[in-house]
């Protein structure tokens, strides 16, 4: 696999938040500055994309791509090793062991705060096959729990990013590169994918990877790139001086190993996959196959629904009176499809899944420039500065 040697003219660095390594409050303290991604609007609607927290102290973005399972970048999950003070150099620089899950936490609200809802996260997947700084950036975490009364956005993991394409950028970061502006989801429309992943022909940019168009600022890593559709077609990893050239980590690049995930992740919550991990399709052209009833026909399966919202006949809804998933019902006459097997309440799941990958691993670094370095400082987001970690510990009141 061939690896760049050294950063091009792009000047990149990632965009996440740092602060001191000692263990903080399972929630971030953060101002209520009204701007966010460089020239975006304030995001109430988008509840699938995520503000990211690590008891580590970084904060990043990340979006709910199944109840329980959450796209991000792997720099939000895992340390950085030989980071020439904050930099990346391509083919060198790499990633440790990830965090624990049960240190990450996430959150829907529209701006994040002490006193917000947090959903805990309980496992860390990263790819199993690389851990280059640039090419590898993109990680899944499983939650302890589905969150409830959001609607999961759909990975496009059929159809890669092309050049010319228009997306929609959502996150959590900075409005710029100086400053404080964090914690509030901002959106920003109207951009353009560069060029498409395998097709960048610059030094600095892997072929897992495409070049968008402007916006991205710290604490947006891990956000989505948005395709016209909703779909999310790309994952923040770094970008340049004045929140410019922004690097995805194509989700299409990484589609088996996020259909891997979101099965584990169904087995893991107690509920049917999502339909573009049964069928490979971010499109359903026909109702998502794996059904009770002979022969496993097409259906409602992993359907939504609710206390308001019912569930064809032949199908239980599982979940909460405000958010639920429609199960198959099943029986020795009436066997489950798609690779499902029929529970012990009559109903299609996942198969049981197997034990996580090692990137649970218990440690304990992070983005974090404390301990010997002394405090983190608030640092700019460029290459040319080897800058790692956003402007993030600098407390504000709120207001």
């Amino acid at each position: 696999m061939k690896r760049s040697a050294i950063v091009s003219g792009l000047a990149l660095s990632f965009a996440l938040g740092c602060s001191h390594s000692t263990e903080p409050e399972p929630s971030p303290e953060l101002g209520r500055d009204t701007n966010a991604i460089k020239g975006g609007e304030q995001d109430f609607a988008d509840t699938n994309v995520v503000g990211m927290f690590a008891m580590t102290g970084g904060m990043c973005t990340g979006t709910l791509i199944a109840p329980n399972l959450v796209l991000t970048a792997r720099h939000c999950v895992a340390p950085l090793i030989d980071d020439y003070n904050g930099g990346v150099m391509c083919g060198v620089s790499h990633f440790g062991d990830a965090y624990l899950g049960t240190k990450l936490f996430v959150s829907t609200d529209q701006q994040l705060s002490q006193n917000g809802t947090w959903f805990k996260g309980a496992e860390v997947r990263v790819p199993p096959d690389g851990q280059d700084a640039c090419g590898y950036d993109v990680a899944l975490l499983i939650l302890a729990q589905p969150v409830t009364g959001v609607e999961p956005r759909v990975p496009r993991i059929d159809v890669p990013a092309t050049a010319g394409e228009p997306y929609t950028a959502i996150g959590y970061g900075q409005q710029g590169d100086y400053g404080y502006s964090a914690g509030e989801r901002m959106v920003l429309s109207g951009l353009t994918v560069q060029c498409s992943a395998g097709e960048c022909n610059q030094v600095g940019i892997e072929f897992t990877e495409f070049l968008g168009d402007t916006g991205i600022c710290q604490g947006d890593s891990g956000g989505p790139a948005v395709d016209a559709q909703g779909k999310v077609i790309g994952v923040v990893s770094r970008g340049g001086q004045g929140c410019t050239t922004p690097i995805y980590g194509s989700v299409y690049s990484w589609s088996e190993f996020i259909i891997t995930a979101a099965k584990d992740a169904a087995a893991k919550g107690g509920y049917a996959p999502p339909f573009w991990a049964l069928s490979g399709k971010s499109d359903p052209e026909e109702p998502p196959p794996g059904s009770g009833g002979a022969g496993g026909a097409p259906s409602a399966q992993g359907r939504a629904c609710s206390a308001t919202q019912a569930c064809p006949s032949g199908y239980l809804c599982f979940g909460t009176a405000e958010s639920g998933s429609c199960l198959a019902q099943c029986g020795p006459a009436s066997p489950c499809g798609g690779g499902l097997e029929c529970s012990s309440q009559n109903v299609c799941i996942a198969p049981a899944a197997p034990g996580g990958n090692a990137s649970d691993s218990g440690s304990s670094g992070g983005c974090s420039l404390g301990g010997d370095r002394g405090p983190v400082k608030p640092v700019p987001w460029v290459f040319g500065a080897l800058a790692l970690c956003a402007g993030l510990t600098r407390r504000r009141t709120r207001h």
